[in-house]
């Protein structure tokens, strides 16, 4: 996740993301209502609980898994179909409190499951958004503070040199790419990953020795 200001700023996306889609849903699903019957309202007080509900379960699940370290795909799973069972109970609750003629039972299990697919559809796209946008980012600076680190270990590059720059061009360079696979070959820019800031360690030295061994 991409903080481009003070926390709290960052902690307001999710409302701001479940306020848009509480727009996106009101606006499709009162579009849908009307195409289907005449009787459907522009403005339904009934709408606007069921939806609400719905931006509610929409904010709480990106928030959970905006926090989690590593998302599955059966956990995104488990919040959609989680969530289009509780506006389904929203739906059929508002629709008892608030009956209309021409509200069906099946009119509701319809409705809701067309909902569904709008929040799995948002659900997934702010997700891979947020992954796509952290990986575009710069390492943060904790994350290159372990320069002064790699100096102590400069010791023992200057020691392996003599010994390896004696090696034929050819296994020098076949020694460095072992050493870049052996070091996870490529670096995590999420920095949340369990063991991204060692992995990224690892091949920043592995990568220092690779120019070494290339002059």
């Amino acid at each position: 996740m991409t903080f481009s200001g003070p926390r709290s700023t960052a902690g307001r996306q999710p409302v701001l993301l479940a306020l848009l889609f509480f727009a996106f849903c009101y606006a499709l699903l009162t579009w849908r209502s009307m195409m289907l019957t005449d009787a459907a309202e522009l403005f339904s007080l009934r709408r606007m609980l069921i939806l609400a509900v719905g931006g509610g379960v929409f904010w709480l699940a990106v928030t959970s898994l905006g926090r989690a370290a590593r998302l599955t795909l059966a956990r995104v799973a488990s919040w959609i179909v989680g969530g289009t069972l509780v506006v389904l109970v929203a739906r059929l609750l508002f629709d008892a409190l608030l009956p209309a003629d021409w509200i069906t039972g099946s009119y509701a299990l319809r409705w809701t499951l067309a909902w569904s697919g709008y929040f799995g559809l948002w659900l997934m796209g702010t997700l891979a958004f947020r992954r796509w946008d952290s990986a575009a980012q710069p390492v943060p600076a904790a994350g290159v503070a372990s320069a002064a680190d790699d100096d102590e270990v400069e010791w023992l590059i200057d020691a392996l040199l003599p010994e390896l720059e004696g090696l034929e061009e050819r296994d020098r360079r076949t020694i460095a790419e072992r050493l870049i696979r052996r070091a996870g070959g490529y670096k995590i820019a999420d920095l949340q990953e369990p063991g991204a800031e060692e992995q990224n360690k690892r091949l920043r030295l592995a990568r220092r020795l690779q120019d070494r061994l290339a002059r």
